[in-house]
């Protein structure tokens, strides 16, 4: 059986690595949903970017990537980043 997701780009930080990249979402659920999946021990993440977070310097481009759901410091919808956030 086949379950719609949605496609969310997001940002995933780590101790030593700022991840960006595509992560799929069962239509109607939020990030945090889920996050909140305490079954899951990775995170599938699809058109990454793995970035140096201090230099901000892009170290690989991968198809793939899954993410230690316990290295993960902070994870964000990467559409949330406006210039101008909301006060």
């Amino acid at each position: 059986m086949y379950t719609q997701k949605t496609k969310m780009r997001v940002v995933i930080c780590t101790s030593l690595y700022r991840v960006e990249g595509d992560m799929y979402l069962v239509t109607g659920s939020r990030l945090t949903d889920v996050v909140n999946v305490k079954t899951k021990d990775f995170f599938p993440i699809t058109d990454a970017k793995i970035l140096s977070p201090i230099e901000d310097k892009v170290l690989y481009t991968l198809d793939f990537v899954a993410v230690n759901r316990e290295e993960i410091i902070m994870i964000f919808p990467l559409e949330q980043t406006a210039e101008n956030p909301a006060d």
